[in-house]
């Protein structure tokens, strides 16, 4: 029955490749949200996991963008048999992108499942993929709508408006990963990929017109212990969206805090960089069974050289959901 399984999983993973649809939000802490840009990921940490997220986009100039992300994964079939490790994991994901107070919304609901293989007896060396299925969901408060480009008496003012997207307010995408990750009592790393095939509604008037293209993200994560409980990590990333293309870097150290029960506990402080957009530092906490992280993006670009000063405070809270048993490195990332 398990290998039946394996079959079926194989040939829906090469379905999902060949024809994706799917979005992904933009965060700046993508090394402790993984689950959300690939789902290769998912189940595949020591225990469940919950992870959530909060994103208040350019608030110095109002209130003009929000995200709010949920997800939670679970291994599946691990038993005694298996020396309590699992080959399979599935997860669900749930975004809300608000623009202006909600004038715009999108929210998203994915369904994730990943399948891995090891690749030493010791099973601190495996390579996964993963597939997944998003329902998403755009609705307008036509009332809300003040400026020139809005809906009036049955017409619009002008050729463009987000009005158009009221025409195709649902849609459902999926999308693709795989990942390379290797554990030991010193060592995180993790090497992935995921692709998706952007279908969003076009803004243009012409009924049926939308804007296609493939999304590509590529990742690094890598943690190191140093002298007694000290670490470092490193993450980078290069994302090519249907708006940008960009990369993501930087790198934070990671300081024991004195525990009783778990000396790997730590806190960290770092700083990144995403490319002609902003430097963003980092304060971040692993405790016991939670990760907090803190983030504020100081922007580059031409917006801090006028009247209006944004910033973007983003909070990340993850938690694995039972006891932490592995004597291997206890990463920020997993």
């Amino acid at each position: 029955m398990k290998h039946c399984f394996k079959i079926l999983f194989f040939f829906i993973f090469l379905f999902g490749l060949l024809k994706g649809y799917g979005q992904t939000p933009l965060i700046s802490q993508p090394f402790v949200a993984t689950n959300f840009f690939n789902p290769a990921t998912v189940g595949f940490g020591t225990n469940n996991q919950f992870q959530t997220f909060y994103r208040n986009q350019f608030s110095g100039v109002g209130d003009p963008f929000k995200t709010i992300g949920v997800g939670v994964d679970f291994a599946l079939f691990k038993n005694e048999d298996n020396d309590g490790f699992n080959n399979f994991g599935i997860g669900f994901q749930g975004v809300s992108e608000q623009v202006l107070n909600g004038i715009l919304q999108t929210n998203e609901i994915t369904l994730s499942l990943a399948n891995r293989v090891f690749f030493n007896k010791n099973k601190t060396s495996f390579f996964s993929i993963g597939i997944s299925s998003t329902f998403l969901s755009k609705s307008i408060d036509r009332n809300a709508l003040t400026f020139g480009d809005q809906y009036n008496s049955g017409r619009l003012f002008n050729s463009s408006s987000l009005e158009t997207i009221g025409n195709f307010p649902n849609k459902f995408s999926t999308n693709a990963g795989v990942m390379y990750s290797f554990v030991s009592p010193n060592v995180f790393l993790q090497l992935g990929a995921s692709t998706f095939y952007i279908n969003r509604s076009s803004n243009l008037l012409n009924n049926g017109n939308v804007n296609q293209s493939f999304q590509m993200i590529t990742t690094l994560n890598y943690e190191h212990r140093l002298i007694e409980e000290n670490t470092f990590f490193i993450h980078a990333d290069y994302q090519q969206r249907l708006e940008s293309e960009f990369f993501y870097t930087g790198g934070a150290i990671g300081l024991p805090i004195y525990s009783r029960d778990d000396l790997q506990n730590k806190f960290y402080i770092g700083c990144f960089y995403r490319s002609n957009d902003a430097i963003i530092p980092y304060v971040g906490l692993l405790f016991n069974k939670y990760k907090i992280g803190l983030t504020y993006d100081i922007y580059q670009n031409g917006m801090t050289m006028s009247n209006l000063h944004p910033q973007t405070i983003e909070f990340n809270l993850s938690t694995y959901l039972g006891r932490n048993i592995s004597k291997n490195l206890k990463s920020i990332f997993n």
